[in-house]
């Protein structure tokens, strides 16, 4: 394996690649490049043709060839169709989890120098959650840390869906309403997202059970 600097119009993305970006957040990440340049390496294979094939960073990729960049940096593996396809879907799906609390204490020192505009110009947030993880108290943080080594034990579970921008929108907007329930069983989920979608199904069994009695 070996790290180096490709022209860019050497670089043919994987038309096979199934990772997709939503353009709210290919705008971020053309931000993130723009302000930050490619901070994280190309993972490419070479071709019989001359060329290298994109398995990690076709967003990345189609947003240089846009900026007329000349060139990115790349790590270079020599892998067959079957172990190329893998290793782009390895990539694709490790992902960490963010501790609560450090988040919001990182999102505080951020704001301080940079207006919510800006920022929320580069990360995930709706300027609502932004909010609520930039107001999280050291107890409030002090609390979820607990509730986060007792959650080591029995690992929260993933749960991912899909959705249109405007099914998005309606569902942030329900689930603000359950934010400050959720506040308060972070011992039980110290995820507020995961703990807000739970409190609104729970919501929805409880009144369905009640109109069916």
């Amino acid at each position: 394996m070996e790290i180096i600097n490709l022209r860019v119009d050497r670089l043919r993305p994987a038309e096979w690649n199934p990772n997709r970006m939503e353009p709210i957040s290919m705008a971020r990440l053309k931000e993130s490049i723009r302000r930050f340049g490619v901070v994280s390496n190309l993972v490419v294979r070479p071709l019989s043709d001359g060329e290298f094939e994109v398995l990690s960073g076709n967003h990345r990729l189609g947003l240089l060839k846009e900026s007329g960049e000349a060139t990115a940096p790349c790590v270079v593996v020599d892998l067959g169709d079957a172990q190329a396809r893998l290793l782009a879907q390895a990539l694709n799906r490790i992902q960490g989890d963010d501790d609560l609390g450090l988040r919001a204490e990182l999102v505080r020192d951020v704001l301080k120098e940079l207006g919510q505009e800006e920022v929320l110009s580069l990360l995930p947030e709706s300027a609502e959650s932004l909010a609520a993880l930039s107001s999280l108290g050291q107890e409030d943080m002090a609390e979820y840390l607990r509730a986060f080594e007792g959650s080591q034990a029995a690992r929260l579970k993933h749960f991912n869906a899909q959705l249109t921008p405007e099914q998005q929108e309606v569902v942030e907007k329900v689930l603000s309403r359950f934010n400050n329930q959720a506040q308060e069983r972070l011992r039980e989920n110290p995820n507020i997202r995961g703990a807000s979608i739970f409190l609104l199904c729970l919501d929805y069994l409880e009144r369905n059970h009640t109109e069916n009695e």
